[in-house]
């Protein structure tokens, strides 16, 4: 039998333990229904609108187009040289450097001349000789004619007189002709521009010994340049000699020059199957210069009207021209089918995938994107 006081301490254990539990249960219901709850609605996100400027936009209208064939390739001088050595020695002065204009016939360098000046009077001393031999054989052959025809001396004493009169003469013109090349020698020493131009590099310097043919300045005329351009052989036909090249220059901004064809190779590489053709450029001013790289545009054929839009605006997509386009005020992605350049290259044909008075973006701007909203605003872009 149970003592009072005992079953007092088992009923309060027992009421905690209904405690705890009721408790954990009201835990596990709230957690339960705060999952269970919707979760609070987002405020709703403002809708995208981007500004576009009127000059963003350009409205597909017909435009005239010069068909033409794209060339690019390095300006050269049209004439250019290297001025060498004619005779070896020592070179003792050198007149002009890097830049300076120089004209034809202007003296530029200098060798070493004291051998060639007594070698010249050498010469001149063996002429002298020879002409004093030959006019004393001159006299000894007119004496033994004279003798001869009084039948003083035989005839072959005569012969005699005339061949060594003969060896003489040969002797004064081998003499002239030794003269000659000494002359020619000295002169050879002073290096003289073979042409009106520029000085472009400097090769040696005053106290070389240099050999025959050694070089010592390059000249180069910028007055006429020549762009030296590759065509594809299924494009040839349509160039002709006189036919006139736009292009532009790097490094010259946006500026337009123009050439003329002046030769074409008459045969194609057989790698690369392209015709190198050569365009003259007139540079009076000297204002490109050598080496420069240009791009340009050989017109092909006549003029004719065309659906043009800027070059800019078109994006390459997987091989895919695409252009952006604005319908009402929503951006949309237009493929399109495209033709040749303008002259300038600014411009390009739209042969399908436009139409004239479809409104196309000039260019990439930003993130922009297909489907986005746009407000345009009245005046150019800043």
């Amino acid at each position: 039998m149970r003592t009072p006081s005992m079953s007092g301490r088992g009923l309060r254990r027992g009421l905690i333990l209904v405690v705890i539990v009721a408790l954990a249960a009201a835990a596990l219901w709230a957690v339960k229904a705060r999952r269970a709850a919707p979760a609070p609605a987002a405020p709703a996100a403002a809708e995208r609108v981007m500004e576009l400027a009127a000059g963003d936009i350009t409205v597909v209208a017909n435009a005239p187009l010069q068909p033409s064939i794209p060339l690019s390739g390095t300006l050269q001088p049209h004439d250019q040289t290297v001025v060498k050595t004619k005779v070896a020695g020592e070179l003792v002065r050198v007149l002009v450097r890097e830049g300076e204009r120089v004209g034809g016939g202007q003296l530029l360098a200098q060798v070493d001349d004291t051998e060639l000046r007594a070698r010249l009077a050498e010469r001149r001393a063996a002429l002298t000789g020879a002409q004093a031999q030959r006019d004393l054989a001159r006299k000894n052959w007119a004496t033994n004619e004279q003798l001869l025809s009084q039948n003083f001396i035989s005839r072959n004493a005569a012969d005699t007189a005339a061949s060594a009169l003969a060896v003489a003469e040969a002797n004064v013109a081998a003499a002239e002709a030794q003269l000659e090349l000494a002359g020619k020698a000295l002169a050879d020493a002073r290096l003289a521009a073979p042409m009106a131009g520029i000085v472009a590099e400097r090769f040696a310097q005053p106290g070389e010994k240099l050999p025959v043919d050694a070089r010592v300045l390059s000249l180069v005329d910028l007055s006429r340049l020549e762009l030296a351009a590759e065509v594809p052989a299924s494009d040839i036909a349509a160039v002709r000699v006189g036919g006139q090249v736009a292009f532009r220059v790097d490094g010259m901004g946006a500026k337009v020059y123009r050439g003329t064809v002046e030769r074409i190779n008459p045969t194609a590489d057989p790698r690369s199957r392209m015709v190198r053709v050569y365009v003259r450029l007139d540079n009076a001013e000297g204002e490109l210069k050598g080496g420069m790289f240009a791009k340009g545009r050989l017109a092909s054929s006549a003029m004719r009207e065309a659906v043009m839009i800027p070059a800019g605006s078109v994006r390459d997509a997987g091989g895919e021209s695409v252009v952006m386009v604005l319908e009402g005020d929503v951006v949309r992605r237009r493929a399109v089918t495209l033709g040749l350049r303008d002259e300038a290259g600014d411009a390009v044909e739209v042969v399908s995938g436009l139409e004239v008075g479809a409104k196309v973006l000039n260019a990439s701007l930003g993130n922009l994107r297909a489907g986005d909203r746009v407000r345009v605003g009245p005046g150019p872009r800043n």
